[in-house]
């Protein structure tokens, strides 16, 4: 069945809002410091960009590729490194970034990916946090989250379906029909 955008659960202003006062956090919890941002791609494209505009500090950016969704079911796992990344991240303080925390299979593995390369500390940082009654293991909970969110699909603001809705400045809910 098609899919359509249905009611906008958090609006553009919103979003902005939360993103400067992130980059504020994170500028001051690395205050003196270099981290490496790690960013979880393609979804959180547009979070990643406002928030290092958020953020005044220096830092390196890292890109990573982990795919675990077909179509609006969750998969395995698929996670991508360029070359040079390990030497890159050992020994430097790593964020993890990364669009929306669903069952936290994906952050689990990029963290598991990035300490197993030697980084000195791992912390993560995310758009959406889906609230869940399942309970998810202390090691995959996020350091920082924009938003919860009920456990449903969304789209917008870099949250897609099948490559499409990426652009939408704002996360809405995906219907049917």
């Amino acid at each position: 069945m098609p899919h359509k955008v249905g009611p906008i659960l958090i609006d553009a202003e919103a979003i902005a809002r939360r993103v400067r006062a992130l980059g504020a956090e994170l500028a001051d919890t690395y205050a003196g410091r270099e981290p490496v941002l790690v960013a979880v791609m393609k979804g959180c494209v547009l979070f990643l960009a406002d928030l290092v505009r958020a953020w005044p500090g220096p830092m390196d950016l890292e890109f990573v590729t982990a795919a675990s969704y077909q179509g609006t079911e969750p998969g395995e796992i698929r996670l991508a490194v360029p070359d040079g990344f390990a030497c890159r991240v050992a020994g430097r303080p790593v964020v993890v970034v990364d669009d929306i925390f669903d069952t936290g299979a994906t952050l689990a593995a990029v963290c598991r990916a990035v300490r197993e390369m030697g980084a000195a500390e791992v912390r993560t940082v995310v758009l959406l946090r889906k609230r869940h009654l399942g309970v998810v293991p202390p090691e995959c909970e996020p350091d920082w989250v924009g938003f919860e969110i009920e456990d449903r699909f969304v789209v917008g603001y870099g949250l897609d379906l099948g490559g499409r809705y990426r652009n939408l400045p704002h996360v809405s809910a995906l219907g049917e029909g």
